[in-house]
């Protein structure tokens, strides 16, 4: 796994062997307390895509980024254009779950002449987080981490999953975990996100607690022309429950994309 030092941290991330900064590069960006693993099943599909480099790095201060996170969604789109800039891509297609997409949405608003598309994954104009959940994560973090893979998958879920989750959970620090958290319950563009004009593919989940589907039917109604697609029987990590379905809908609009790519050129 390679890393780069960006602003002071080494950021470690995920790539294909060659990055060639003529090709646009698909970023996929993590949500609160995760990292790159998030997408462990995308990863294979599109390392050897024809068309687009890959980029999947661990936020600061998770799993084997040092740093200390950010603490609001604004300084992790930030870092994101940093890093970018340090790893010297093109293009961009961003891709975010969860708090990723927040990230990737702000990242769109201030500079959209680097980003030609757009995916939301699991994710909102708007991020609450119930203040139970804020207490757990700061003063009874053994309960968070029960109680979180019941509320991040679905219940038909197989317990493999929820194991690596907690596991991905424990190997970033518990203050990074509540930072994050805080970051989403202030995050708000809902009054900005009709100015996102890149293609965008929105993919919610009937059975996400966390962002339920009406969240993604918003950004699809203020995003234009977006695309958007509902999985059923998938929770909040429908990319892990639902990883063939997930990768056929992500592929389908990238495979567009790359048609009009080569067109283009």
């Amino acid at each position: 796994m390679p890393g780069i030092t960006v602003k002071g941290d080494r950021i470690h991330y995920i790539s294909g062997d060659v990055l060639k900064k003529e090709r646009p590069t698909v970023l996929m960006v993590h949500g609160a307390g995760q990292n790159s693993l998030t997408w462990r099943y995308q990863v294979g599909c599109l390392k050897s895509h024809p068309y687009f480099n890959l980029v999947v790095p661990d936020l600061p201060g998770h799993d084997k980024s040092t740093g200390n996170g950010c603490k609001t969604i604004e300084e992790y789109s930030n870092f994101l254009k940093d890093f970018v800039d340090t790893l010297d891509l093109g293009e961009l297609i961003l891709v975010g779950h969860s708090m990723g997409g927040g990230i990737v949405q702000v990242f769109t608003l201030k500079w959209p002449q680097r980003v030609c598309a757009l995916v939301l994954v699991g994710t909102g104009s708007r991020l609450r987080v119930a203040k139970e959940t804020l207490w757990s994560v700061e003063n009874d973090f053994e309960t968070f981490c029960r109680i979180a893979p019941t509320r991040a998958f679905s219940g038909s879920a197989p317990k493999e999953l929820r194991e690596a989750f907690v596991e991905t959970i424990l190997k970033t620090p518990q203050s990074v975990i509540h930072q994050d958290l805080l970051a989403c319950d202030d995050f708000d563009i809902t009054e900005r996100i009709s100015s996102i004009e890149v293609p965008t593919l929105i993919i919610s989940a009937d059975e996400d607690i966390l962002t339920p589907v009406k969240y993604g039917e918003y950004l699809h109604g203020k995003i234009k022309g977006s695309r958007f697609y509902v999985i059923r029987g998938a929770g909040h990590f429908m990319m892990q429950e639902k990883p063939e379905e997930f990768n056929r809908i992500l592929m389908d609009f990238l495979d567009s994309l790359s048609l009009k790519h080569q067109v283009g050129s």
